[in-house]
Parts: structure tokens; sequence; C-alpha cells
């Protein structure tokens, strides 16, 4: 039980980092136009990429997932997934970090649509609503929370 409960919670976690970073870095763009001294045409390429890189490779990574396993799939997605994140902080030139958020997007694509099959592995058909309930409370409140969590980490962190 513990461990099904620690495997949901991470699954929530995964899912909410991915759709949370989709959203967060909008409220960067203005002080990453300021850094790297570029317009906000050329700068829109962050969120944009990113979304690009999510939608493209989604279907592809849940076709992979099914030939070679969902976890392989899965904990790969969470590899690229948190080594790009680390890769975007130290971005030298605008173009680095738009390719870092593309590969950010790509792990991003490998993770979502594997949450909802894995999660129902984990506690079985007949709690399938229950997961989908929690997969869907945590989507929307990362794709909500984003905005005002990057005005705060910009305001009081940056």
């Amino acid at each position: 039980m513990v461990k099904r409960i620690a495997g949901i919670i991470g699954l929530t976690l995964a899912m909410f980092m991915g759709v949370l970073d989709s959203t967060i870095v909008n409220m960067a763009l203005p002080k990453i136009q300021n850094h790297f001294s570029t317009t906000l045409t050329s700068v829109s390429w962050i969120s944009t990429i990113y979304v690009l890189a999510l939608s493209i490779f989604m279907i592809t990574s849940a076709k992979l997932a099914d030939q070679y396993g969902r976890k392989k799939i899965m904990l790969l997605g969470l590899l690229i997934f948190t080594s790009f994140s680390m890769s975007c902080i130290w971005a030298p030139t605008l173009l680095w970090l738009i390719v870092f958020r593309f590969f950010q997007g790509l792990g991003g694509a490998m993770i979502t649509p594997l949450v909802m099959p894995i999660g129902i592995e984990l506690v079985g058909k007949e709690k399938m609503p229950l997961i989908a309930s929690v997969v869907g409370a945590v989507t929307g409140l990362a794709a909500a929370g984003g905005p005002p969590l990057g005005g705060l980490i910009i305001q009081y962190l940056h």
C-alpha cells in the first residue's frame, strides 16, 4: 500500500512539474528579455518551443512506452526533463535557452501521457475515476498556479 501511495505521489509530482513548467516561465519572460537584451518576439520562443515539443512528441512517446515499457520511458522522460531544467538555469545565450527548453518539452512529452496508465496500473482499473480525479486536479492546479508562482519567484527570489 505504501508503495502504491508513493507511486501516485511521484506520478502526480511529475505531472505537476510538467504542466507547471509550461506556464510558470511566462512570468519571467520580461526579465529574460532584459537579461539577454533581446526582443519580446525572440524571447517568446522560450514558451512556444516547450509547448511545441510537448505537443509534437506526446503521441510518439506513448507509442514508445507501449513498445519498450512505460516505466522505462517515464524514467527516461524524468531524466531528460530534470537535466534540461537544470541546463536552462545556466543557459549562456537565448538560443541555448530555447534549445534546452525544447529538450525539456521532450522530457515533458514522455512523462505526460504515462501518468494515467501507470496510475491505473498501480491502483487497478476499479479506481480509475480516483486516478483521473487526482490527475485532473493536479493538472488544473499546476496550470492555474504557474503564473502566480512565477510572479512570486521573480519578485522575491531573483
